[in-house]
């Protein structure tokens, strides 16, 4: 009788953990455990389907960098300091760094925490491989900024992946570079839907600044496409075409103040800057045709 009452128990068990799961842990190997916190509630997990729930009014720029999650967690302690920290995991390398320089200021405290992070009073950014973390704080008085570069460190350790900048940014050259200009724009740069995945750095050119950037695509015929596209959009507009060489010259009409567009294909690599100074757009892609 008393084996007949525990195989019944244990089937009810089952049935009812089956029916009514526990609560999935996911996301909690990200967060550390914090000297004098505490986690303040339960994490929260968002999809592309309820971030908007989230940040309303915001999420379509997450999205836009192909966002796959995002695991949010608030902790507090006993004097009524607050902190939440947001992990937001995008789908590759390029595009949760291309989150986090939609974000971060042209100059700051640039932390190497992470690859890079930036602290500004009350917050604490920083990515690392596919992932963008966002953390800020409340009332955490005097000690806020080492409270907050030691919770982003532990949470970079936390995090798997390379600590490198997209490798294609090596390809740039460095002469004349502005530090910390680096951006990487998953769709629709400058405005046109065919220009997508683009790489690009800000350079000092005689008191002006000069934006080289790159379309790697996955076959010469792609960059071919993208380029014809681009083309064609402004022969629309009623736009002039002009080729020297390997070099295609247009104005882009939503840009005209920008002056002379120039693209060069060199295999699946598409390379365009705004500049009216052929020689110099040649000398400065150079550097990224002669590199295989």
């Amino acid at each position: 009788m008393k084996i007949r009452s525990l195989i019944i128990i244990l089937f009810i068990a089952i049935t009812f953990t089956t029916i009514f799961p526990e609560k999935s842990p996911e996301g909690y190997s990200l967060f550390p455990k914090i000297e004098g916190f505490s986690f303040d509630g339960e994490i929260e997990t968002y999809t592309p389907d309820t971030l908007f729930e989230y940040i309303n009014g915001g999420a379509d720029l997450f999205l836009n960098f192909e966002f796959v999650k995002l695991h949010s967690l608030k902790y507090k302690n006993e004097d009524g300091g607050e902190i939440t920290a947001d992990i937001y995991i995008h789908s590759d390398l390029s595009n949760g760094f291309g989150i986090y320089t939609q974000e971060k200021p042209t100059e700051g405290d640039f932390l190497k925490i992470g690859t890079e992070g930036y602290y500004e009073e009350g917050l604490l950014n920083f990515f690392k491989s596919t992932t963008y973390v966002k953390i800020s704080s409340f009332d955490l008085g005097e000690n806020e900024e080492s409270i907050l570069k030691k919770l982003g460190e532990g949470i970079s350790d936390k995090i798997s992946g390379t600590k490198e900048f997209p490798l294609i940014f090596s390809r740039f050259p460095s002469e004349n570079k502005i530090p910390g200009s680096e951006k990487f724009i998953n769709i629709n740069f400058l405005g046109h839907s065919f220009l997508n995945r683009v790489y690009s750095k800000k350079y000092s050119n005689d008191g002006g600044v000069l934006q080289l950037f790159i379309i790697k695509t996955d076959s010469v015929p792609e960059a071919a496409k993208v380029l014809s596209e681009y083309v064609e959009f402004v022969k629309k507009k009623g736009g002039v075409i002009t080729k020297k060489g390997d070099v295609v010259t247009f104005t882009d009409p939503y840009y005209k103040n920008k002056g002379k567009m120039n693209f060069i294909i060199s295999n699946d690599i598409l390379i365009g800057m705004f500049c009216d100074d052929l020689e110099l757009f040649l000398k400065m892609s150079k550097h990224i045709t002669n590199i295989n």
